[in-house]
């Protein structure tokens, strides 16, 4: 009877482990979507379309390739130029990001039709939520740990 009362107690730590890493993915991709400015029809280009019905698997591939970069620093400046972000797929299956030439790394999970992103800038950590628009461009807001001001913004459209 011991045994049989230790093993649903790991049960259910294992279930609240789950029921957490849920809650939080849902409320990362509840943000983005939030966070995210709708683009006008205007602005759309002739770029690959991004197919939202593809499996996770199948729309990693969609996004290796290189971005031109614009955006805006937290405390609301915009960049001074252009930069490049590279997306490729690493053998465990991981997306990898590198901006300007390795200065910045990063790895990216595609959840629905966001891409969040782990890098490490000047030392600090920063967190991405990209939205992946329907014409294959991404967009959406960063922020970087102990920076103060509001969340930075950038705009990756494919070169």
């Amino acid at each position: 009877m011991q045994t049989l009362i230790a093993a649903l107690k790991a049960k259910r730590r294992n279930v609240r482990v789950l029921v957490a890493a849920g809650l939080t993915a849902g409320a990362v991709g509840g943000w983005a979507m939030s966070t995210v400015p709708a683009t006008s029809a205007a602005s759309i280009d002739t770029a690959p379309r991004f197919d939202r019905n593809l499996s996770l698997e199948d729309s990693k591939p969609a996004l290796i390739g290189s971005y031109t970069v614009t955006g805006t620093d937290p405390d609301g400046k915009p960049y001074a130029g252009t930069g490049i972000v590279d997306i490729a797929l690493a053998p465990s299956g991981a997306l990898e990001l590198e901006w300007d030439n390795g200065k910045q790394v990063g790895v990216g999970q595609v959840i629905g039709n966001v891409l969040a992103v782990a890098c490490l800038t000047k030392g600090r950590t920063s967190i991405l939520i990209m939205n992946i628009n329907p014409d294959g461009s991404l967009s959406g807001r960063w922020s970087r740990r102990t920076d103060r001001g509001y969340k930075g913004t950038e705009t990756w459209k494919r070169t």
